[in-house]
């Protein structure tokens, strides 16, 4: 018997449900809508093996060998991080596919012990191992991701000592950081697969194979060329901007209604370093946010990351600044 037999025995499994005041006639089963209801399957796009995941050379290699290790010696758990729109859930996916194992899909910020059970009661009686899979795990509720060590390292539930059906385990996140200073634990028994920034031209390909697998329609290779520029390497960003070209067909007309003044700058943007440029000194994030009407947090995830990436900012202790790189980038907009 290889480590997929089946050691939990439902009787078990009830046990322990009912050691956590879980009534089966209480939980709702959801009804689960196909994305063929509401969209035409022809404009449905996610990469279904490796080979046709552009990018992430490194991510790949990576769960190559874990696969293999899954195959061959025992389960390995994943934790994918990156930022959002990089491709992280098809990873998952992907190795779903590749397994031929079902998957069940969460979000962590709603994922409770008793969606955890009843991923283990359906896991146990399946014809094959599934995949737990939990998106935005740094959003997970500490009690329900303490309760899921041991289940993870051991495939025992901490109640009762219930051994159960072995499972694969995979977590996505945009902020690692987060997730190690709450669930440290979690990641040890996980393999770490963080995913680095894209090139523009890793997306200028990923933009090419979509529209050969869903419009087909002409496209210059400089349109390609600004798409792939003004998405901030990002290949959800990308992927939208496409779908409102083939809508329009006028790459002007997509930058405008999206802001985007240059290079995946929008006026957001140069709102921040006209302001870091103007005043000349370092300036908190609560100001930066309130200028350009967000969130703090929304500043920070969504706009700030590409500005430093891009070197138009720094991060220093008292604030941020304008870099030469950023006074550079407002000369020449001054001058066009």
């Amino acid at each position: 018997m290889d480590f997929f037999d089946i050691i939990g025995i439902t009787q078990l499994i009830e046990y322990g449900k009912e050691k956590l005041g879980i009534c089966p006639e209480k939980v709702e089963e959801k009804k689960i809508y196909h994305s063929e209801q509401i969209t035409p399957k022809k404009y449905s796009f996610r990469p279904r093996t490796l080979e046709e995941y552009i990018g992430q050379e490194n991510a790949k290699e990576l769960i190559k060998i874990n696969l293999k290790k899954i195959e061959t010696m025992k389960p390995v758990h994943l934790i994918i991080s990156g930022a959002k729109g990089t491709g992280k859930s098809t990873l998952a996916y992907i190795v779903a596919n590749y397994l031929k194992m079902n998957i069940m899909t969460y979000v962590a910020g709603s994922f409770t012990i008793i969606n955890l059970m009843q991923f283990v009661e359906k896991n146990n009686k399946s014809e094959q191992p599934m995949i737990l899979f939990v998106d935005e795990i740094h959003s997970l509720d500490k009690s329900v991701g303490e309760f899921m060590y041991i289940l993870l390292e051991q495939f025992i539930l901490p109640i009762g000592n219930v051994d159960v059906r072995p499972f694969i385990f995979i977590g996505c996140t945009t902020d690692l950081n987060i997730l190690q200073k709450k669930l440290a634990p979690m990641i040890d028994r996980c393999q770490s697969i963080n995913l680095e920034h894209y090139s523009s031209n890793d997306i200028k390909q990923i933009l090419h194979q979509y529209n050969i697998q869903t419009h087909q329609i002409p496209i210059t290779d400089e349109e390609y060329n600004t798409l792939s520029s003004s998405c901030r390497y990002t290949p959800r960003i990308a992927l939208s901007l496409f779908d409102d070209f083939v809508i329009v067909r006028n790459i002007e007309k997509v930058l405008k209604a999206h802001q985007i003044i240059k290079n995946s700058l929008t006026t957001n943007d140069i709102i921040i370093l006209k302001h870091l440029a103007e005043i000349k000194k370092p300036t908190g994030v609560e100001v930066l946010s309130i200028i350009t009407q967000q969130t703090k947090q929304d500043y920070m995830t969504l706009q700030e990351p590409f500005l430093i990436m891009e070197k138009y900012i720094s991060r220093t202790s008292r604030g941020r600044i304008i870099t030469n790189s950023g006074i550079e980038l407002l000369q020449g907009l001054d001058n066009v």
